[in-house]
Order: structure tokens, then C-alpha cells, then sequence
């Protein structure tokens, strides 16, 4: 069963609003709770179990019990059998961080899945780059940079930019 996106055509200026309540709903609808809790946690994950543990550890998956939000489950990827022993040991102060990290008891047990690709953990250490090169129209660059200019933020400005030159991509291939 497929769920259709709810966005809304038309533009309506009655104040200024802030970038995140605009499109933080669109990102619930694509991600779900979980996606948006998953996503917090592998922003924040270096700071939440500290840099040694981050470099081989990285936050899968969060899954609950049927119409529930707390006591869930994070799946746990660890870069090999000697790494799962560590966290493992470490399960009681990792779930307490994450938890402390929500502010209520979200997550009750540590699902830990080993690998021994190395190229899973590449992006903890840096900041994810689009690896696709997103082509448009000096135009629609011009209208893309315009739209953000007033954004303080410079990671913010540039995340919002490739996500509009990425909607044109989009828009060019359907043919729209």
C-alpha cells in the first residue's frame, strides 16, 4: 500500500516563517518518526557515545512495538566481532546516553549486527556529500541561491540548495 505526499501549490506570505516548521512536515511524512528519530541519532551519534565507540559504531535501525514510542530497539552496525564484544559490554551506558540524549526511555535494547565493510562508517568521520553532481539551469540556480540568501546558516543555506536543485533534477527526468 502506497501513501500519497500531502504538499500544499499554493504560497501564502502573512509573516515570515521559519525554514524547519515548513519543512519539517514534508521530512515526517518521507521518514515517519522513526526516520526522524534515526536521523537525530546519527547526527548527534560522536556526541552521545563519545568518538572511540563512534568510529565503530553506527546506528542502523529504531523499531517499536506497534503504537508505541518508548522501550523500542536500535539495531547497532559494528565494524567486527571484536567491536560487538566492546559494545555489548557497554549496552547498560549506551542506552542510558541514548536515552538521556531523547530525554524519555526510547529505546530498552541493543540489537548488534557486525560488518566488515569499512566503507559504512566513512561518513561518521565527515560530513555526507551528495555524490551525484545535480545539473540545472543558470536560471534555476540563480532563483535556487535567491530563495536562500537570507539564511544565516551557511550548512543549512547549502543542504537547502542541493535539495532544490535536486526537486529540478527530478521534475527534469519525470519529463514535468
Amino acid at each position: 500500500m502506497t501513501t500519497k505526499l500531502k504538499i500544499r501549490t499554493e504560497r501564502v506570505l502573512n509573516d515570515l516563517t521559519g525554514v524547519g516548521k515548513t519543512v519539517l512536515p514534508l521530512v515526517k511524512q518521507l521518514l515517519g518518526t522513526k526516520g526522524l528519530m534515526l536521523l537525530e541519532l546519527l547526527r548527534n551519534w560522536n556526541d552521545i557515545v563519545g568518538e572511540p565507540l563512534a568510529q565503530y559504531t553506527l546506528p542502523q535501525k529504531i523499531s517499536f512495538k506497534r503504537d508505541e514510542r518508548q522501550n523500542g530497539t536500535l539495531i547497532l552496525l559494528t565494524l567486527s566481532g571484536a567491536f560487538a564484544m566492546e559494545v555489548k559490554q557497554r549496552e547498560p551506558q549506551i542506552l542510558q546516553k541514548v536515552n538521556v540524549f531523547f530525554g524519555y526511555p526510547a529505546i530498552s535494547t541493543l540489537k548488534i549486527m557486525q560488518t566488515a565493510q569499512i566503507e559504512d562508517f566513512n561518513f561518521a568521520k565527515k560530513p555526507i556529500e551528495n555524490s551525484k553532481k545535480t545539473v540545472v539551469s543558470v536560471a534555476q540556480e540563480n532563483y535556487i541561491t535567491e530563495l536562500t540568501q537570507d539564511i544565516q546558516n551557511d550548512e543549512l543555506r547549502a543542504v537547502l540548495q542541493n535539495l532544490g536543485k535536486s526537486i529540478w533534477r527530478k521534475h527534469k527526468q519525470e519529463g514535468n
